[in-house]
């Protein structure tokens, strides 16, 4: 039993029999998370931040190495669609949006709340309407009168121990079938593309993070501390360059291990020349048929 189409996402036909059978094998997503880290090399970053912030427009806000960062997960995405897909009920699915979600804190101190932003991206995104939705998304998110999770969280959590387990497998049931309430994966930012963690700001280390089993979150992504670090280059000097960690939790039943390693690649790719970011990306028709997203 399963539908078709889902709310977040459209059952995907035609895969092969060991991609199919993975998830009766692996059913958990932290039973299947591959792990891989990197350093990202932010020189050229780092100069196009300052300059791209110095000569901004009127009215353009200035831009972050997390902006680049999130900018450059968008456009992978959208240019590598088998990274959009999660796994529910036993079944792969294409998700239907790019989305990506990430923790805000209300204030940058140990004893300040958190909250969640989620949002959605199109394709065809560019470096500053990233900007722009991150911007409207981290000021919702820092409203006092909450978010719409933080609105839910409160709610059920008020609800006694017994009634609030009976909640929640009713929901996992639902969601299993693929019948779960929009209203409530729509707000949930564990239902996302990619959870993004920037731990850089805080000048923290990467750690690997788990995958939730709560929602259909395929790809956990960790920023860490921004360093200086010497490398040795093809002729033998040795040269400084200023690098971030990046770790990935990965659930490997989605794409397999080829797929990935170029997806990563290319993501880094993008971090590291920022400059292709700031126009619209071209994507072929096929890709765009590929990821079968709604409208934005």
């Amino acid at each position: 039993m399963g539908v078709r189409k889902r709310c977040d996402g459209t059952l995907i036909k035609g895969l092969p029999g060991f991609r199919k059978i993975n998830p009766f094998v692996m059913k958990g997503r932290n039973e299947s998370a591959v792990y891989y880290s990197d350093e990202f090399v932010l020189d050229e970053t780092l100069e196009f931040i300052r300059e791209y912030n110095r000569n901004r427009k009127p009215g353009q806000k200035s831009i972050s190495i997390f902006h680049v960062v999130l900018c450059a997960a968008v456009r992978t995405i959208a240019l590598r669609p088998q990274a959009n897909r999660f796994i529910s009920g036993q079944k792969i699915y294409q998700r239907n949006r790019i989305q990506i979600s990430f923790v805000v804190k209300k204030e940058l101190t140990e004893e300040g709340l958190e909250s969640t932003a989620k949002i959605t991206f199109s394709p065809n995104e560019t470096l500053q309407t990233i900007v722009d939705k991150v911007h409207r998304g981290v000021k919702a998110a820092r409203d006092a009168a909450g978010t719409a999770t933080d609105k839910e969280m409160e709610f059920v959590t008020k609800l006694p121990r017994f009634l609030l387990n009976l909640v929640i497998k009713g929901f996992k049931i639902l969601d299993y079938y693929g019948i779960a309430p929009k209203s409530m994966i729509e707000t949930d930012p564990l239902y996302t593309s990619v959870f993004l963690a920037n731990l850089s700001s805080l000048g923290l280390d990467a750690p690997f993070h788990h995958l939730y089993e709560w929602g259909n979150a395929s790809v956990f992504f960790v920023m860490g501390r921004i360093k200086k670090v010497p490398y040795i280059d093809e002729q033998g000097q040795v040269k400084v360059h200023t690098v971030m960690e990046a770790k990935f939790t990965i659930d490997d039943r989605i794409s397999e291990g080829i797929y990935w390693a170029k997806t990563i690649g290319m993501l880094k790719h993008f971090v590291e020349h920022p400059q292709e970011l700031v126009e619209p990306p071209e994507i072929p028709e096929e890709i765009l048929k590929e990821h079968m997203l709604e409208e934005v």
